[in-house]
């Protein structure tokens, strides 16, 4: 009978102790029940004036590489781009004047050319009829020359027996010394022209024979001159229109970023709300849209001033959102008792249902569910509750014994 009441007395006492553990986890587990998920808002402001020329961009969504809002000013000023331009089209023209007088100086200098063709076979003509002569007159000259050779030698003979006057034999002999000095000159002048003919192949030019030819060559030397000169000065014309076109191209591109902005946005911005419309003008600093960063996503917790002393930024925190089932881990990042100014810091949900003794503490989360969920802008403004480790009920009023 004793031993059967020794039984019955462990078995209330371990039914009455096997929840314990459980008991003693939730008496050290502070669980707050008005929270929020939420994030920081940031207002993006239009960077010059201008009408809003297209709007790319929804309420729950990210713009990834497109702009979500382009800005254009048409009334930028552009008096460098006018100046760059007329000094364009004057170079530009100057540039086509030369490339007419280089046409024109070549088309001279072909006529040159020509009329020196001209004149070099007229001089060889000139040339080759003179040969002609020459040797036509040689051929006569050394027939001559033979004759009074013949009639030298007769009289040669003759004037040995005294048949002969010694007076005739001497003009006999004057004879024949004028028809070979005949014939030497002949050949001298035929020396000579071959000689000219040769500087004529080498496009040299004696100067008793050609003064029309080296005014033409002086002529197509200047002309020569003058065209490489006109060259040159293009060439100037050029290197500072392609310097123009540099700096006109980065003027407007200059005026292009000035006078047109694409506003993007980072891949973990998540649009909030859009201020603008297709077609509306804004101002340089106007609200044209707010965003929240996933990235940063919060649990903004209310928690009576009085157990504020029991929180530190670093303190583990699990959050539930109402409706899931599964537990979010986070740390808290910030701890502000009920009378902090918060107006500094802007956030897109807060808890509505707070006391006067209500202070705020910001638990970091980092759950890739809600990163992807941008449709319902990652959980923000869904309510939640959250467990804090280590300061339930017996911390709250028994901690100063345990410790």
């Amino acid at each position: 009978m004793l031993k059967n009441k020794w039984v019955a007395w462990l078995l209330v006492m371990a039914v009455l102790l096997l929840p314990m553990p459980a008991l003693f986890r939730y008496l050290r587990t502070f669980i707050v029940r008005n929270a929020v998920v939420t994030a920081y808002v940031y207002d993006v402001r239009a960077p010059i004036d201008g009408v809003v020329v297209s709007v790319n961009a929804t309420p729950g969504t990210v713009s990834g590489q497109s702009p979500v809002v382009v800005l254009r000013n048409s009334r930028t000023p552009h008096t460098e781009i006018d100046m760059l331009e007329a000094r364009h089209r004057e170079k530009s023209k100057s540039a086509a004047f030369l490339q007419e007088e280089i046409a024109a100086l070549q088309s001279r200098m072909i006529v040159s050319e020509s009329h020196l063709s001209d004149y070099r076979t007229l001089l060889q003509h000139d040339l080759d009829q003179t040969v002609a002569i020459l040797k036509a007159r040689q051929e006569g000259q050394e027939a001559r020359l033979k004759e009074a050779a013949q009639l030298r030698t007769r009289n040669s003979q003759l004037i040995k027996i005294n048949a002969v006057a010694l007076a005739d034999f001497d003009r006999i002999e004057a004879d024949y010394l004028h028809a070979e000095s005949l014939v030497q000159s002949t050949r001298l002048e035929q020396k000579q022209i071959e000689h000219r003919r040769q500087m004529l192949r080498n496009d040299l030019f004696p100067s008793n024979l050609s003064d029309g030819v080296l005014q033409i060559q002086n002529q197509i030397n200047t002309l020569f001159i003058s065209i490489l000169e006109y060259k040159r000065r293009i060439q100037e014309t050029e290197a500072d229109l392609a310097a123009d076109c540099t700096s006109l191209q980065s003027a407007r591109a200059d005026l292009e970023r000035r006078s047109t902005a694409a506003v993007q946005l980072p891949d973990t911005s998540v649009i909030w709300e859009v201020d603008v419309r297709t077609g509306m003008e804004v101002l340089k600093g106007d609200r044209i849209l707010s965003t929240i960063d996933r990235s940063t996503l919060l649990v903004d917790v209310a928690i009576d001033d009085s157990t504020l002393a029991l929180i530190h930024p670093g303190h583990p925190v699990r959050i539930r959102l109402f409706g899931s089932e599964r537990f979010i881990d986070g740390k808290v990042v910030l701890v502000s008792g009920s009378a902090a100014d918060r107006s500094a810091a802007r956030f897109a949900a807060t808890v509505k249902a707070k006391s006067v003794r209500d202070g705020r503490v910001l638990v970091r989360i980092d759950d890739p569910e809600l990163y992807r969920d941008t449709a319902r802008f990652c959980g923000v403004g869904h309510t939640a509750f959250a467990e804090f480790e280590g300061i339930g009920l017996i911390e709250q009023y028994l901690g100063s014994f345990l410790r």
